[in-house]
């Protein structure tokens, strides 16, 4: 969801973002303003069950076939985390999910400012695509690699030479929804390469 404050806070404070760095940008065309209910009206239940036995194995063992022990632990407290402050949003009829963000209408804004203002103004963008991400979405049917690629060219906007989007790809196992953490180094060498040019 870092993509989504990312381009949210670019799009809407121009003066104040010169560059953004994207990682594994995801655009959902069917956004559609989920508001914590089922189609029927009845609560979206937990994503986690607690075991009998008070555990939350599911939790662990959905990534662990690519996630070190001890990553896999800092993502499960994360996402417990999230999931139940997610109860407590949705109580309040407050939904921040990323399938319901308007990436296309803040791409949209920034696309619009660089076409009036010209290159010299331009805020920079950085792409990084996780190779072994998109193909894990591909396989659960979501259309990783298609969405990914939609949202950068809905950032390039209609004048793709400029220079103002940078595209980068990390392949490998370890390129996954994790990459920050799984490829440190190398999503480091992108990003200073990035920065070094602004």
């Amino acid at each position: 969801m870092g993509n989504y404050h990312c381009l949210s806070l670019a799009s809407r404070y121009p003066e104040r973002i010169k560059a953004s760095v994207l990682v594994n940008p995801w655009y959902s065309p069917e956004a559609n303003g989920m508001d914590g209910t089922n189609d029927d009206g009845t609560p979206i239940p937990d994503s986690f069950v607690l075991k009998d036995d008070g555990s939350l194995v599911d939790l662990h063992t959905k990534r662990s076939s690519w996630l070190s022990p001890d990553l896999n632990l800092r993502v499960v407290q994360s996402e417990l985390t999230y999931l139940m402050n997610r109860r407590q949003r949705y109580l309040k009829g407050i939904n921040i999910e990323g399938f319901d963000y308007n990436f296309k209408g803040a791409a949209q804004t920034i696309v619009n400012r660089r076409d009036k203002a010209g290159q010299a103004s331009n805020q920079q963008l950085l792409c990084i695509l996780g190779e072994e991400c998109m193909t894990m979405f591909d396989k659960f049917g979501l259309e990783g690699t298609k969405r990914s690629s939609d949202a950068c060219t809905l950032l390039k906007g209609n004048d793709e030479g400029d220079g103002s989007v940078r595209i980068e790809s990390l392949k490998g196992d370890k390129s996954n929804l994790n990459i920050v953490n799984q490829m440190p180094d190398e999503v480091a060498v992108l990003c200073n390469q990035f920065l070094a040019n602004i």
